[in-house]
């Protein structure tokens, strides 16, 4: 036996034994006094242990204490608080029960992920070497060409110096999917396949399609394998635009590592999640996915089990090739298809660095499509590809697998927390049997614990509570979506997400009812369990921790509907902030200006002038000067010209200056590319932006407070918009009441 294996040997012996002994200490029965003296002590170190998370014993150490006080509150769960002697409540409580192990067992699990973190740097390409060749898959089904031709514009802007080919993976445009007989939408997806076939050729790009559209995305992506020869293959959502520099800070790795099957990189978004920007706290609190791409695929990282996220990653084609391709076997292609490569001992790499700016979805509806696809998925990797079973896997990274598809079962898990309640309040079924005393000196060091490790780990990427809430708002919209995937789990079918959608006015998302239908019920419960607890004076200690839970799913349901409450969204595609010195021209005259912020159709300009302003829907002539030397070492700008047509759209004045919007008029390649180039060429923004967002991080309490606040101000909202609408619909039907009279 070499040193390395009889090293890993040993390492799994220390740790197996650390786990025993965890076990078996949590077991040991104690006095309620003794388990509150280990419970403070525990909180002090758990306090001692976040302060100082550079340190890597302490930080495991912090682990171990949490996971100890943890088990000893479900042997306490467990042996003090199920109604034994009732075989009515018994199963539920034990429902109850269950639920909490798996929160639990999440929560453990994450921890062992989570251990330690691997942080890589950039691995320079060293063109001393051989390059590898590049093919760069674009893959597409119903996206508009709005959404898709800046990802080609800046695919063929990819900074290489070695061979690079994009292609573009129309599955709208399918032989299956323009004969169907259906003759409008065969209509409409000849048109859409011809406008991209036109884009492709006046952008250099590749165009490929398919007969059949069979095994959604994989089935696409397993096609194009076919036709294409290169070493490496970048895959791109269609809306995933790539900066300039993301080959050359991937493909160095490849040429380092030659186990490399395949490196991920984050995927940003430059549009807020549809929850985010319906609670009006898009630019307080990290967007949603941040706690995943920028804290556990790096500790996934660490165990050489980081996955493929379907989008941003660069992928050997020989790993790929080897497990037959991107696998069908279930709607979650990506995760499926890692577990594949890393079974086979191909190597992972996780580089957090963002280097493409995708869309999120714009609303309600169109998130819980994408999650529930995302859900099924990962449960059906649970059923039939377990990672546990999985041959060629190490224990490390059979366990973060497990993590991952575990994770997914948990609308099952939060909608038995949201009854459960309920089922004590309404019913009197006794789920939980004990007093507020031994719940303070069990349940409550646990809690708090489990708070204090969880801002110790995602503290940066997650305020406190906010898992919960976003567990709770998708939960009762995946469950049955869930539960028909564990009975059935071929059943499900991929769906693509919408991009692109815009809101004219605010208004609940058409999944609201049934969120309406459980807070009414969660309020019922709430007043009537107050009301017990005032005249049932032997019953206070159970009834009031019972009320506790049912105050913060009540809270959850709140800010949930906030959530529904879709606002506005009339633009298509975002408006990114820049900084391009400009000259307007019209009418004769000429004024100097920056360009604020644009999209590849739009702009915002800053004139120096409140003289001499156009008119709406006047054209104006616009040169603007993009620096094309902004990477090299010297740092000096080099510009370089461009002029086009632009609409004014509307303006005000900002002091001294005017401020206008405007529309571009010319829709040709040269536009594109421009202002591509402008918004999406450079990386630095987006990791800047990812900074900013880890500053927003707040406290325990100030996260607390922040979200009590969050819970109330929807509630409001909510109210108003109802209120507001119901009087909008009386004024037009007393208008229309009167125009009758008059006619």
């Amino acid at each position: 036996m070499n040193k390395s294996k009889l090293y890993n040997v040993l390492k799994w012996i220390v740790i197996g034994s650390i786990l025993c002994v965890l076990i078996l200490l949590s077991a040991i029965e104690v006095t309620s006094e003794t388990h509150l003296w280990l419970s403070v002590g525990a909180i002090l170190l758990v306090l001692l242990g976040s302060k100082s998370s550079d340190k890597k014993l302490l930080h495991l150490l912090v682990l171990i204490t949490g996971a100890f006080i943890s088990l000893r509150y479900i042997g306490w769960r467990y042996s003090d608080t199920l109604p034994w002697e009732s075989s009515f409540d018994l199963p539920f409580a034990m429902l109850l029960l269950v639920t909490e192990c798996y929160g639990i067992t999440i929560y453990l699990l994450g921890m062992f992920v989570n251990v330690r973190q691997k942080n890589r740097q950039i691995t320079p390409i060293n063109t001393a070497l051989a390059l590898p060749t590049v093919d760069v898959f674009i893959p597409t089904y119903d996206e508009s060409i709005r959404v898709l031709a800046p990802t080609i514009s800046a695919a063929m802007q990819l900074e290489y110096p070695g061979q690079v080919k994009i292609w573009v993976l129309d599955d709208g445009g399918t032989a299956q999917k323009i004969q169907q007989e259906d003759g409008k939408a065969a209509r409409a997806a000849q048109q859409r396949a011809s406008s991209i076939q036109d884009l492709c050729l006046k952008l250099g790009a590749n165009y490929l399609t398919r007969p059949k559209n069979e095994h959604a995305k994989a089935g696409n992506i397993n096609h194009a394998l076919e036709y294409t020869s290169s070493e490496l293959i970048l895959i791109l959502d269609a809306d995933h635009v790539p900066s300039n520099d993301f080959l050359l800070n991937t493909i160095g790795m490849f040429q380092q590592q030659a186990n490399l099957g395949f490196v991920q990189t984050p995927h940003f978004f430059s549009t807020p999640g549809p929850v985010e920007r319906n609670l009006g706290i898009d630019e307080q609190v990290a967007p949603e996915n941040e706690m995943f791409y920028n804290r556990i695929l790096s500790g996934m990282d660490f165990w050489n089990a980081s996955f493929f996220c379907g989008s941003a990653a660069v992928i050997r084609r020989q790993a790929l090739l080897e497990v037959g391709g991107i696998s069908t076997r279930t709607i979650t292609e990506d995760a499926d298809t890692a577990l594949d490569i890393h079974a086979r001992g191909w190597d992972s790499a996780y580089l957090n660095k963002a280097m493409i700016a995708g869309l999120s979805p714009d609303t309600f509806g169109a998130y819980v499509t994408q999650r529930s696809r995302w859900g099924q998925g990962m449960v059906q990797i649970f059923l039939l590809n377990n990672p546990i079973f999985k041959k060629g896997l190490s224990w490390p990274q059979k366990l973060c697998y497990l993590n991952s598809t575990l994770f997914w079962l948990f609308p099952l898990f939060r909608v038995s927390y949201l009854i459960a309640p309920l089922c004590y309040l309404l019913f009197n079924l006794q789920i939980f049997v004990g007093n507020g005393n031994d719940f303070l000196i069990f349940a409550v060091p646990h809690l708090a614990i489990s708070i204090l490790i969880n801002q110790h780990l995602f503290g940066k990427t997650r305020n406190t509570l906010f898992s919960e809430f976003y567990e709770t708002v998708l939960s009762l919209y995946l469950f049955l979506p869930t539960l028909s995937v564990i009975i059935n789990p071929k059943k499900p079918s991929f769906t693509v997400t919408p991009k692109g959608e815009t809101t004219n006015q605010t208004h609940f998302s058409p999944l609201t009812p049934v969120l309406l239908v459980l807070l009414a019920i969660i309020i019922v419960a709430e007043i009537w369990g107050i009301h017990r607890i005032y005249n049932y004076p032997v019953e206070q200690g159970q009834l009031t921790v019972v009320v506790i839970f049912n105050t913060l799913n009540l809270l959850l349901c709140m800010v949930s509907l906030g959530a529904m409450l879709e606002k506005v969204q009339r633009r298509s595609e975002p408006r990114v902030p820049c900084h391009i010195p400009a000259l307007v021209k019209f009418d004769g005259h000429e004024l100097t200006a920056k360009i604020c912020n644009a999209s590849v159709h739009g702009l915002q300009l800053q004139l120096n002038s409140t003289q001499n302003l156009p008119i709406k829907d006047q054209q104006l002539n616009l040169i603007y000067y993009i620096d094309i030397n902004h990477a090299a070492a010297n740092g000096k700008p080099k510009y370089q010209a461009h002029a086009t047509n632009i609409q004014f759209r509307s303006g005000h004045e900002q002091g001294e200056m005017q401020t206008i919007n405007c529309q571009l008029v010319d829709s040709n390649e040269e536009n594109l590319n421009s202002f591509t180039q402008i918004i999406y060429s450079r990386s630095e923004p987006w990791q800047r932006q990812r900074q900013l967002e880890e500053q927003r991080s707040k406290s325990i309490l100030m996260s607390i407070a922040h979200f009590f606040q969050l819970a109330f101000s929807s509630a409001s909202q909510a109210l108003n918009n109802v209120l507001t609408t119901k009087i909008k619909t009386s004024t037009t039907v007393v208008n229309s009441t009167k125009q009758d009279t008059y006619q």
